[in-house]
């Protein structure tokens, strides 16, 4: 079974290297790798060569339970009767490998939620399916928690769509360091590589408070100390809380220390995915504050 990801630059499209397309997998609803797409075939495929035979007259053929298994599989998903569905093995094979490989995101969803929720389909395939959703960092998690299984979105049209406009502003402020910073925690985060999203992340807010405030540290919490000083950041409470979530990063049990030392993270795609939008957001704050200061100081 193959679970690998194409994972270094040489698989990303220059819209990825270039930061033109700046949002996370897990944020790009309505949207299925190719990579994803291939896994997902490759175990539908696998599962359904289980379901078969090798015949000696006529070739491969699915086996009595595998026609009936097809014939419940596809008469949901295409929504006929099950006695109008056609079994025949290279029509059921390159039809469904056409599905998953080049349906609408849905349609796709669809099947595969349909596979892992009859009553003939192995705990392997539906153990494998909900992995590759996870592994590949997709818009989409399998829900196993109950039956029947269920698909639901990792966020929101709205999160994803605040988010591009945070990091448009950054680009359009000319934060070219802090843009890079998200584009670099978008690659980890879509490469599996969570703790590293996170310092990218983090990075981004810091490169944006050193822009504004140049005799700020490295560090965030001098920097924002710096930003309330010269009046960007009126809201204590704010502040404090950017604090707070800059030391879970930082402190001797955080990302940047004991974390990073391991080959595996205590910190998944959750912490990682809210950190991005996180400091994407506070970044894009940070500039508009920044801005509305220098129009405020350009009128006295």
């Amino acid at each position: 079974m193959a679970h690998n990801q194409d994972r270094s630059s040489n698989h990303l499209t220059f819209s990825q290297r270039y930061g033109y397309e700046p949002l996370p997998e897990p944020m790009r609803l309505e949207e299925l790798s190719n990579d994803l797409r291939r896994e997902i075939w490759n175990a539908v495929r696998e599962l359904l060569l289980g379901k078969s035979v090798h015949g000696r007259v006529h070739g491969r053929d699915f086996s009595y339970a595998g026609k009936k298994f097809i014939e419940r599989v596809l008469g949901q998903f295409l929504k006929r009767p099950e006695d109008r569905i056609s079994t025949e093995y290279a029509g059921v094979m390159n039809g469904i490998r056409k599905w998953v490989l080049e349906g609408v995101f849905n349609s796709t969803l669809d099947l595969v939620q349909i596979m892992v929720n009859d009553r003939d389909t192995t705990k392997d395939f539906v153990k494998r399916a909900k992995s590759l959703f996870d592994q590949h960092a997709a818009a989409y998690w399998l829900d196993m928690s109950g039956q029947p299984y269920q698909f639901f979105p990792r966020g929101s049209k709205e999160q994803g769509e605040a988010t591009q406009q945070a990091i448009e502003t950054l680009r359009e402020s000319n934060m070219d360091g802090a843009a890079t910073h998200l584009r670099h925690a978008t690659e980890h985060i879509n490469a599996q590589r969570y703790a590293n999203s996170i310092v990218d992340s983090i990075h981004a807010v810091e490169s944006v408070a050193r822009m504004i405030d140049p005799e700020a540290s490295n560090k965030l919490g001098s920097a924002l100390n710096s930003l309330e000083k010269a009046g960007l950041l009126k809201h204590t409470a704010l502040k404090e809380a950017f604090k707070k979530l800059y030391g879970y990063t930082s402190d001797e049990q955080g990302i940047r220390h004991a974390l990073l030392d391991r080959d595996s993270s205590d910190v998944g795609l959750d912490e990682a995915m809210f950190m991005f939008g996180a400091c994407a957001s506070f970044a894009s704050y940070l500039v508009n504050k920044h801005r509305q200061a220098e129009l405020a100081a350009a009128d006295e």
